[in-house]
């Protein structure tokens, strides 16, 4: 490699370096309202599709919800651009299996739902009290390749352990109930997940945000991103 080229590639040797041109963004929120407008301006500059999260306010969870914020997100993307939202479900209580086929009538392959554990995390409020009921949705989704994405983590106990629990509570019968559905864990931050994920069959993915790792335990005293703060007695946002 000439000392220009390895320059461009920032000394790496050839073939050690991928370039992604154009990446798409599988866990994406653009929220509602006249906040979209202001998440896509930077979105669309640099992804191809991205896999729009349904937490909105109300939630997404139905197809004919679905299509009206997929309106709402071309409606708000600059002039001239070319990002395709992928649209989810929000999955609930209330789901049932003919929501799922009205999705995937909608929209195909480009379609998957979420689970949020109801209480866990930003307006998972109408989110899901107890796996089980959710048994036929999910032997829907499994018929016809529904991707299930989960934010995986229970709502009880230590903050740290949460997702650890999931998997022996939640995920670890669900996956063996539902051999053949194609999961995604969401945004997973421990070793035990990651584990869990590469020994787990080729049906089960997950994706990791960098973020989350840059927290532990001593945060929770030095500053508060996500978490109590102690010397105040606030909850932060």
């Amino acid at each position: 490699m000439s000392a220009s080229v390895a320059s461009d590639y920032g000394g790496a040797p050839a073939g050690t370096r991928l370039t992604i041109r154009l990446p798409d963004d599988f866990h994406h929120h653009v929220r509602d309202g006249p906040k979209t407008m202001a998440v896509l301006k930077f979105a669309s500059e640099r992804f191809g599709r991205c896999l729009m999260m349904p937490n909105t306010q109300p939630p997404v969870v139905d197809t004919a919800l679905a299509i009206k914020y997929k309106e709402h997100i071309m409606k708000s993307l600059p002039e001239g651009s070319t990002l395709e939202p992928v649209m989810t479900l929000y999955l609930t209580d209330k789901t049932t299996a003919e929501d799922i086929r009205q999705l995937h009538a909608e929209f195909g392959k480009m379609g998957a739902c979420k689970y949020y554990p109801a209480g866990a995390t930003t307006n998972s409020d109408s989110g899901v009290t107890d796996v089980k009921n959710l048994y036929p949705v999910l032997e829907e989704m499994q018929k016809l390749g529904v991707v299930l994405c989960i934010h995986s983590e229970v709502t009880h106990g230590d903050i740290f352990e949460r997702e650890p629990k999931f998997l022996e509570e939640i995920m670890k019968p669900l996956n063996a109930k539902f051999p053949d559905l194609k999961i995604t864990m969401e945004h997973i931050s421990t070793k035990e997940a990651v584990d869990y994920v590469m020994a787990s069959s080729s049906n089960m993915k997950a994706s990791i945000t960098c973020h989350h790792l840059l927290y532990n335990r001593n945060s929770t005293y030095t500053s508060c991103p996500i978490f109590f703060d102690f010397f105040k007695g606030d909850v932060c946002e």
